[in-house]
């Protein structure tokens, strides 16, 4: 199977090569990204995914606290991740919760709350104290949003005229907490929208006379908790809140909450806007923003302590990850500060703390020793039973997308087991698409789980993962990053899933908005995994043909190599529909081939061999294009890799036999030559090796290693290759065709320890290998005569050949008609 490259803003794709990234979507290589369809700002130069991801991805669902609790009790927002390729971006939204705030309304009437979130797209809580402003009524201790929206509406008018701040904020903040006296969701989001409206058209003529920067954040943060639209006159109020928050007489006497909180109310309004498609002015690109960070930074540095507690720095790093704050010293500066208040941390702000240090490339010297602190943390607690429950499961999917960017070591992989077993002890019970697609993804790009020979406890997980999402409604709703998600990771961690995991995926793919990520990331792991599904193929088509007629723009270059790549492994079993549109992908490719990667023109030059006819014209078309592919191909050939022990045992073993001249069982062949790493047309990478018969055949040698096969639990026992070396298998039959090819599984070999049980395997093999050769051969001259010997299979009908179950002595062999290779005349490089 072909690696891609990868590009991360969190989940992002298929490599551990990692490069900075700006505005924009992240785009993936070495297979399918994960799908991600988040913006993540970073600075220049910032290494960083899904994605798969991440790794386009689409934006992480949030789980938000529904109030604002006392001293920060409350729940913190987290992150479904995405995500990516672009790699699933999933950041972990930092809390919305507060401490309880400061006699907000002026006639002494606390604010205090508490609530529960409830969903993934914001919270439904239930505010409990006074609603007192001066002169105000107190609210019942069950106030609902209609009660709230009766009193702004007799109120609100008296709040403007003697210019109450106190009371019309502490309204805002009501309004993204209550819930509706009917309980419906809907209900409560259009109640709320009104009354954040009312309130945002007249505190915006008050903004010049706030004096407390709480009357600044508090609605701030309201407009960023409440999704407000990017233009209008909730977004003038949100910039207008800004600007008066950093007059020196406001700013002066602000709190670290309040810095934070407002902070954080812009990385929210920003992330909202960013997904509505542009806003009338962009935080990110704010002068003010960045003078409200070099306040925070300034409180960091004081010699004397700064105030910022646990929730303060974990809020602060968030946001700065959304808004793209990559400023050094802020970001070391926080680092330190959440390592020392780690221990007082939730369980959502150390997986929002490690989330956005690793989303800003934050894994360098200066930041290792506050990172292992954290995840320090993290591992302590989930080594304690009592302590582990109080970790949902976004969190922990989040710690598992933090780590994966993070590269630290055995500190790493302490964390990543204790995750996994955590999981595990749970069944992933109750986890939604997105922790599961997500985790899965993460643990697949650190090499958990992967191959049949992962440890036990690692298959556990893949094995539990698979049956929570095959649980009734799981993933019946799954967005369609998360589906090419989770099949991206079973097709690195070689696990191939029931087909009916399936069915609801073709459902999600003919959702609206569908982007090519996702599209050639789910065709990708389909090939990979070998697996087919007509709904979902169909589905993945049509939309990458409408993508492909809305201009280059929709298409990038690496969506269009892994599904040429996809189409190629699947064959000539391509639907119709399948076909036309690799003729049109291939005639875009050569329309743009100058911004081709290496491993995408690799990817290119198998889809041209193994598809042919008006693909390859297409391809060949541009003849700047071919000569490019060409020479890529040319120097992967020259490419010297150290050969795994048993490989060069093998070739050892042939070289003996070589030597020795011993014949064969059958037909007195004997081997007369030996050529390792020999390259053939239409293949490539070098095989490892040739063998010429006495009779002047040749025999194609491939090692088949435990990474190359699928695991499956519906087809327990049976050996299943990895779609990239059953197009390789295919291709050397053809070119192989008169001798066939003879595939090595390594457990069969390993089997094999003395010299003489090596040389017995291999001859035996031999002889199987030319004994179906010439059956095929006999049954094609049989079928141009109009007959067919008895007991011989129909022409065209040999499969690509299949390994034996390990312990098992027998193989498929390869097969084809009659026909000789020419090999790519090369010296061999490599001595065994």
């Amino acid at each position: 199977m072909l690696a891609m490259r990868t590009s991360r803003p969190p989940l992002s794709a298929y490599s551990n090569s990692r490069h900075g990234y700006g505005y924009g979507y992240v785009a993936v290589s070495q297979g399918p990204r994960p799908a991600s369809r988040v913006l993540l700002p970073v600075r220049s130069g910032t290494t960083v995914p899904r994605a798969f991801a991440s790794p386009s991805s689409a934006r992480p669902a949030l789980l938000e606290s529904g109030s604002l609790s006392p001293r920060r009790s409350g729940s913190v927002p987290t992150v479904l991740a995405v995500g990516s390729g672009r790699r699933p971006i999933a950041p972990a939204v930092p809390p919305p919760s507060s401490r309880q705030l400061e006699q907000a309304a002026a006639g002494g009437g606390g604010a205090g709350s508490s609530s529960r979130g409830e969903g993934r797209m914001g919270g439904r809580g239930r505010g409990r104290g006074g609603f007192r402003g001066r002169g105000g009524t107190a609210a019942s201790d069950d106030e609902m949003l209609e009660e709230l929206q009766a009193a702004v509406t007799c109120q609100l008018p008296g709040w403007v005229e003697r210019e109450d701040t106190a009371a019309i904020s502490n309204a805002f903040r009501k309004a993204v907490q209550l819930r509706s006296a009917d309980g419906g969701a809907a209900m409560a989001a259009r109640i709320s929208s009104g009354i954040i409206a009312d309130l945002s058209a007249a505190y915006l003529p008050l903004v010049p006379r706030i004096r407390k920067a709480i009357d600044c954040r508090m609605p701030l943060w309201a407009l960023g908790k409440a999704g407000i639209g990017s233009k209008g006159p909730e977004a003038q109020l949100a910039n207008a809140l800004l600007q008066r928050l950093l007059d020196p007489a406001v700013i002066a006497a602000a709190t670290p909450m309040d810095l934070s909180l407002a902070l954080y109310a812009l990385g929210k309004l920003r992330e909202d806007w960013q997904r509505q498609g542009g806003a009338a002015w962009d935080p990110a690109e704010s002068d003010s923003v960045g003078a409200l960070a070099d306040e925070i930074k300034g409180r960091l540095t004081a010699a004397v302590g700064h105030g910022f507690n646990a929730q303060d720095v974990s809020n602060s790093l968030w946001a700065c990850a959304k808004l793209g704050l990559a400023d050094a010293e802020l970001l070391q500066r926080l680092a330190e500060a959440g390592a020392a208040a780690a221990g007082n941390m939730t369980p959502q702000a150390l997986s929002n703390s490690l989330w956005a240090l690793e989303a800003l490339g934050c894994t360098g010297p200066a930041y290792r020793s506050a990172v292992q602190v954290l995840c320090g943390e993290a591992l302590r607690r989930l080594r304690t039973p009592e302590l582990a429950e109080a970790f949902n499961s976004q969190h922990l999917s989040n710690i598992l997308l933090a780590l994966e960017g993070l590269q630290l070591g055995s500190d790493q992989a302490q964390l990543t087991v204790a995750v996994a077993a955590e999981d595990v002890r749970r069944s992933l019970a109750g986890y939604v698409a997105q922790d599961i697609s997500n985790s899965a993804w993460a643990l697949a790009k650190m090499g958990f789980g992967v191959g049949p020979e992962a440890p036990e406890e690692q298959r556990q997980w893949v094995t539990a993962a698979l049956d929570a999402a095959m649980r009734p409604g799981t993933m019946a709703t799954a967005t369609p990053q998360a589906w090419a998600n989770l099949l991206y990771a079973l097709a690195l961690m070689r696990h191939q899933p029931p087909p009916v995991l399936l069915d609801a995926g073709a459902a999600a793919m003919r959702a609206n908005g569908v982007n090519g990520q996702e599209c050639a990331n789910t065709l990708y792991a389909l090939a990979v995994l070998q697996l087919r599904h007509a709904g979902l193929e169909a589905a993945v088509c049509g939309r990458l043909g409408e993508l492909l007629w809305g201009g280059k723009q929709a298409l990038n270059h690496q969506d269009i190599a892994n599904s040429l790549w996809a189409m190629a492994v699947f064959g000539e079993t391509c639907s119709p529909d399948m076909r036309r549109l690799a003729i049109q992908l291939a005639r875009d490719a050569a329309s743009r081939w100058d911004d081709f990667t290496i491993e995408e023109l690799t990817q290119l030059w198998q889809a041209q061999q193994e598809l042919g006819g008006e693909v390859a014209a297409a391809l060949r078309d541009s003849s700047s294009l071919q000569a490019t592919m060409d020479a890529v191909v040319a120097a992967r050939r020259e490419e010297t890799k150290p050969l795994h022990a048993n490989q060069k045992q093998l070739i050892g073993t042939l070289r003996r036999l070589e030597q020795h001249g011993r014949e064969t069982a059958a037909g007195g062949l004997s081997i007369q030559s030996v050529q390792a790493d020999a390259v053939v047309p239409g293949v490539l990478a070098p095989m490892a090796a040739v063998v010429g018969l006495s009779d002047g055949r040749q025999v194609a040698v491939e090692w088949i290693g435990l990474k190359r096969v699928l695991r499956s639990r519906q087809r327990e026992g049976a050996i299943l290759l990895e779609g990239g070396i059953g197009m390789r298998i295919r291709q050397l039959q053809r070119a192989f065709r008169e001798g066939g090819v003879l595939v090595v599984p390594h457990w069969e070999w390993e089997g094999r320890r003395s010299p003489e049980e090596q040389e017995t395997y291999l001859l035996r093999r031999l002889q199987e290998v030319v004994a179906a050769a010439e059956t095929q051969a006999a049954a094609a001259a049989a079928k141009g005569a109009g007959k067919a010997p008895a007991g011989t299979p129909a022409a065209g009908a040999a499969a690509a050949p299949v390994p034996a179950r390990p312990g098992s002595s027998s193989s498929s062999p390869g097969s084809g008609s009659p026909g000789s290779p020419q090999l790519l005349a090369r010296p061999p490089r490599r001595r065994v």
